[in-house]
């Protein structure tokens, strides 16, 4: 009985550039000012475990000058600009419950009893090859109802009317695709959230440590765009439709050793959501029966 265990690499690039002028930072040996400040109060910051402070006390009026080769900032903390990224991956577990309705963003569920808020979540439109997916973070929870903050899909809502249609909870660095069959295709759903203060945006990419694998046997990374029930194949299929340099949006793909685009934005961005549909299938008599394994690595990095 095959199956899929996916484990994440979280492996976390931090691009940051700032732009093409030069600070006249002040700097010794051992020390260094990126940025001074010549006021009565002075200046300060102060921190505590969920926020930070900058403050200054009898700083100069705001405002700015510039030439060809210079440009100066006068004002409260002019040069200061803390450029940050936040990335977390998550993927699809076995705590699941049937789905009979869904209104705006909120979920009618055969039990909710699992399910907390703070959760990742997704919803499918009936499970398998042509499922419809959407993913979203619980913000509430009732008998027999889940509510989320938003969805995001891949261009389409789902449909739920109770017919093969599921809650899964996302969550931790694997995800299991089951027991796969040769005359369906089994699916497994990997999210991800990024927040990046960058002004061009993020690339998340994705990368694998070899093939879909068991000892020796290996299932084959699917090359004519669809995983197919029968064949033995298997690869996945991004919800972001705008990629340029991978066949992620348009194609089911195998996955490389080499990394490949899976998700883009082209400004900075706030908990913006996306996710990887896993899609395997085998063939009832050449494939092999084992615990077929492969590590996925996703990466985040500032585009400039």
């Amino acid at each position: 009985m095959p199956f899929f265990r996916f484990l994440v690499s979280l492996t976390l690039f931090l691009l940051f550039s700032g732009g093409s002028l030069v600070f006249a930072a002040m700097s010794s040996t051992n020390y260094q000012i990126q940025w001074d400040s010549l006021t009565p109060g002075g200046s300060d910051t102060s921190s505590s475990a969920s926020y930070l402070l900058r403050d200054s006390l009898g700083t100069a009026s705001l405002g700015s000058g510039s030439s060809t080769s210079y440009q100066t900032q006068s004002g409260y903390r002019a040069g200061v600009y803390d450029q940050v990224a936040a990335f977390q991956v998550f993927g699809q577990t076995s705590t699941t419950t049937d789905a009979s309705v869904l209104s705006g963003t909120q979920i009618t569920v055969s039990s909710s009893a699992s399910f907390s808020a703070g959760d990742y979540i997704a919803l499918v439109q009936d499970v398998g090859a042509s499922q419809v997916a959407a993913i979203g973070k619980v913000s509430s929870t009732g008998v027999g109802t889940l509510t989320v903050d938003f969805f995001k899909n891949g261009g389409t809502v789902p449909t739920i009317d109770g017919t093969n249609d599921k809650v899964y909870k996302l969550s931790g660095a694997s995800a299991a695709l089951g027991t796969l069959s040769w005359n369906s295709v089994t699916t497994a759903i990997v999210g991800f959230e990024a927040s990046a203060d960058t002004g061009n945006g993020y690339t998340v990419s994705v990368f694998s440590d070899g093939g879909f694998r068991f000892g020796i046997y290996e299932i084959n990374g699917v090359a004519d765009g669809s995983v197919s029930a029968g064949i033995e194949e298997y690869g996945g299929r991004s919800t972001d439709a705008t990629l340029a340099n991978s066949t992620f949006d348009t194609a089911d793909t195998a996955f490389s050793t080499s990394a490949q685009e899976v998700a883009t934005e082209s400004s900075s961005a706030l908990e913006s959501r996306n996710f990887v549909t896993l899609k395997a299938s085998i063939n009832q008599t050449s494939s092999t029966n084992g615990s077929y394994t492969q590590m996925l690595s996703f990466v985040l990095s500032g585009n400039f």
